[in-house]
Formats: structure tokens, C-alpha cells, sequence
């Protein structure tokens, strides 16, 4: 039977060494935590996170969430996405998995893109400017089709148009 060391996730592995290296302890909250993230396939708040380790009958303040969730994107191992205002959510980083995010101001809904066209624009830009750029981000912040829909006043029948 395989011992626990030798099932865990690359990507525990990697935060733990990250923790370890930097003198931090290694809690089964924070491993908890970790494994709850990469369990996920898509975008979570810390809230979320809070209730989903709630959920599983871990006792975690909100507070030790944010601070490992921190400690996470310190690690390379998750990406923070702010979304406007105060909204952030988290997301596991994907080798090879860049892309980009609409976010709906109404309902919260995200959805990522990739788009060559963009890479290639910045890649011009970046040319023009002599800049060697590290990374980008690009979100764009509006309502989703059913949102816009549910906004537009509703089109008046003829005859009360005419009256």
C-alpha cells in the first residue's frame, strides 16, 4: 500500500517545501486548504474556501484562510484575480493555461478567454516599446448578456408607444 508521502499531490509537495523553506508550520489546516483549492477547476473566494472547509469538518478561522491564500500565490501555486471593487477570487495556476477574464459587475458570473490576437498585440506593443514584459492580465469588467438583457427597459407594444 502506498504511504501518504507518496499519493500526495505535486502541488502539496510544492507548498509544503515552500512553507518549510520559509520556517512556517505545516498544519493540516494548511494542507487541508491546499488540497481544497486544487480540488477546485474553476474561480473561488476565500469565503467559498471558508465554507467549503467548513463543509468537511475542518475548523479554520476566515482569517487563516486569507493568510494562506496569500501564502499560496506567494508560492506560484494560485493566482489572486481581483474582479473590481473589493471582489477577489483564486484559482489554481494551469501550466501553459494562460488566459484572460470578463466578470459580470451584476451576477459575479466569470468567464475566461484566450485570444491569439491579444497575445500578438502585446507582443507588438511590448515590441515598440523596447519592454520585456513578465506577465499580463486582462479583465474586462461589464455585465454578461442575461444581466444586459434584465437591464434594458422593455420595448413598449405599438399602440401604448403611440398614446
Amino acid at each position: 500500500m502506498p504511504s501518504q508521502q507518496s499519493i500526495r499531490p505535486r502541488e502539496e509537495e510544492q507548498f509544503l517545501r515552500f512553507l518549510r523553506g520559509r520556517g512556517l508550520r505545516v498544519t493540516a489546516a494548511r494542507r487541508a486548504l491546499c488540497r481544497e483549492i486544487f480540488a477546485q477547476h474553476g474561480h473561488i473566494d476565500a469565503d467559498q474556501v471558508h465554507a467549503a472547509l467548513a463543509g468537511a469538518g475542518h475548523a479554520v478561522s476566515r482569517a487563516t484562510v486569507y493568510r494562506n491564500l496569500d501564502l499560496l500565490v506567494e508560492a506560484g501555486l494560485v493566482h489572486k484575480v481581483r474582479l473590481g471593487g473589493h471582489r477577489a477570487v483564486f484559482e489554481h495556476v494551469h501550466a501553459g493555461g494562460d488566459h484572460d477574464h470578463m466578470a459580470c459587475r451584476r451576477c459575479g458570473r466569470i468567464v475566461e478567454f484566450v485570444s491569439p490576437a491579444i497575445g500578438a498585440l502585446l507582443t507588438e506593443i511590448c515590441r515598440a516599446h523596447a519592454f520585456d514584459p513578465g506577465e499580463s492580465r486582462l479583465q474586462i469588467l461589464g455585465l454578461c448578456r442575461a444581466c444586459a438583457a434584465s437591464a434594458r427597459p422593455a420595448a413598449l407594444p405599438l399602440e401604448a408607444a403611440r398614446a
